[in-house]
């Protein structure tokens, strides 16, 4: 039980997302920015929910209101 705490995610699933950032750093009209901050979330090993995943997409305006 202690070592699945330590290891988050498989070697398979980090495989996949891996590829997924690379591609998501290849598509121009995808920030990086958004990209990374989608792999973080993804990373984390759990399910996201959708409001986290909406901030991860759409964050509010730097200075602006949420």
């Amino acid at each position: 039980m202690a070592k699945q705490k330590d290891e988050l995610i498989s070697p398979t699933v980090k495989k996949v997302l891996d590829e997924y950032l690379a591609a998501l750093h290849a598509e121009e009209e995808i920030d990086n920015e958004v990209a990374d901050r989608l792999d973080a979330l993804l990373q984390k090993g759990k399910v996201p929910k959708f409001d986290d995943i909406d901030a991860v997409l759409f964050p509010p305006p730097k200075g602006g209101k949420p």
